[in-house]
């Protein structure tokens, strides 16, 4: 499914920020003060795996930032992060070609993405 009005994914689909139905489970399983920790140690790992890739890209570790990536790929879609796992996996996919100036530019989508995506999150959970 596509991208509706408010930039959320019914599925996944198009370039929605997130995966609304993902959020509602999470919602529905934790609750929305429950969510809110979630949103928190998510915000605090990705914050960690985004320092931890600039420090990898600068000094030319392109295996470990493709390890690194990964992860955040990981944690995104967990939390229907889509966009923000998208970037991260292109992140990845340049570490993995050897494409260091690659990585370096989507790590820097990946960054804005982060910001978007946070703002998105609160705007649902202030919504329920």
């Amino acid at each position: 499914m596509g991208e509706n009005s408010d930039g959320y994914a019914s599925k996944s689909g198009g370039d929605a920020l997130l995966d609304r139905e993902q959020i509602d489970s999470l919602v529905a399983a934790a609750g929305v003060d429950g969510t809110w920790e979630i949103l928190d140690a998510f915000r605090r790992s990705t914050d960690d795996l985004l320092a931890k890739l600039h420090v990898e890209l600068a000094s030319g570790d392109l295996a470990g930032a493709a390890r690194t990536a990964h992860a955040l790929k990981g944690s995104a879609a967990n939390v229907g992060a889509l966009t923000l796992s998208k970037a991260a996996r292109k992140v990845e996919d340049a570490c993995r070609s050897q494409n260091g100036a690659g990585a370096q530019e989507s790590l820097a989508g990946a960054g804005s993405q982060f910001e978007a995506t946070l703002a998105a999150f609160k705007a649902v959970l202030d919504a329920a």
